[in-house]
């Protein structure tokens, strides 16, 4: 599939789409007549007022710090804590020690609760949870089904969340100790919260600056090549937004144009790319990153429940620490290579 653009200088821009499966430089823009590559931005006139397509920088070094602008998001990620995610313990439906099974499973089912915390004389001593009640008499005391706060089930409330996500995939309850008293309990549905949401919105974001710094490293000017890593209909949607901005002269380098999944799928289509990240085949970093495309929507458009199910919060907790792994990798590459020329293509 073809597509063309022509810039605001006059200059058309022919693009060769890459298909499934092509991981070449394909897609590169070229003159009408096949002749030089088409570079990003084009060239202007000095006699042109406007100033220059796309803004972008010169071929000297990586086009800005945004990689060292970007840690705060990962740290302000990394400073949401169990505290903001727990349920007051005051605000919570606990029960007596001495409670019979039958009265607490009614309770439990009316409220469709599958853990409670129990306490003695106002102390959080345990917690109780709906399956164990159900498989015993109703008259049985609930301080035999009881399970203990010993053995994992208590974090400090300066916990990280992703030290939480971790922890609380096999244990479902975790309760938050704040100085000496238990002042709440985290559930797997707490996950569903606004803090979580932020943490992983924040992870993410981080990600993208990361992985759209290095397509401007690797390209520098010659960013038009990436378009033809998109396929037709990406490139036409991105193309269009160019043109668009381009006939306002409020247009930004190439890159700005591409959402997270545009920059997963030029990762995957080149190899030196994935290799500034680490060993990753085509294969592997398709199922690797694939998720992560597919969380992002569901964190930045909250029309679904991020964890319905144990496996959820197992998956949950695997594609934060997926994240939160490339960032790393993609910010030591950043520092790695700042200063430096943009490699030849």
């Amino acid at each position: 599939m073809r597509g063309w653009i022509q810039w605001a200088n006059g200059v058309t821009g022919d693009l060769r789409y890459l298909p499934d499966g092509a991981t070449s430089d394909v897609g590169r823009p070229e003159h009408q007549n096949g002749a030089s590559p088409l570079e990003w931005p084009p060239e202007r006139t000095h006699d042109e007022a406007s100033v220059s397509i796309g803004r972008a920088p010169g071929a000297g070094a990586i086009p800005s710090r945004s990689w060292q602008r970007m840690l705060p998001h990962v740290e302000l990620g990394k400073s949401i804590q169990a505290r903001h995610l727990q349920v007051g313990i005051e605000r919570a439906t606990t029960f007596d020690l001495h409670a019979r099974a039958g009265k607490v499973l009614t309770r439990m089912d009316g409220s469709r609760y599958d853990y409670a915390p129990v306490t003695s004389r106002g102390t959080v001593i345990g917690y109780i949870s709906r399956k164990r009640l159900a498989d015993v008499p109703p008259d049985t005391d609930i301080r035999d089904l009881t399970h203990s706060l010993a053995g994992g089930a208590i974090v400090s409330a300066d916990t990280p969340i992703a030290q939480l996500m971790e922890w609380i995939s096999s244990r479902r309850i975790l309760f938050v100790l704040d100085g000496r008293d238990i002042t709440g309990f985290v559930t797997i549905w707490d996950f569903n919260k606004q803090p979580s949401r932020a943490y992983l919105y924040l992870i993410l974001a981080g990600l993208e600056i990361a992985l759209a710094d290095l397509v401007r490293w690797r390209y520098g000017k010659d960013q038009g090549r990436v378009v033809g890593f998109l396929g037709g209909n990406d490139a036409d949607a991105v193309l269009e937004r160019v043109r668009s901005d381009q006939d306002a002269d409020a247009d930004a380098d190439l890159v700005s144009y591409l959402n997270f999944k545009h920059l997963l799928r030029i990762f995957e289509k080149d190899r030196a790319l994935r290799a500034e990240l680490g060993k990753y085949s085509q294969e592997k970093w398709k199922s690797f990153t694939w998720p992560l495309g597919e969380l992002r929507n569901e964190v930045m458009h909250p029309v679904s429940s991020l964890v319905t199910s144990a496996q959820d919060m197992a998956d949950l907790a695997e594609h934060a620490h997926r994240a939160t792994q490339l960032v790393d990798q993609g910010v030591e590459a950043l520092r790695k290579h700042h200063g430096e020329p943009h490699p030849k293509l």
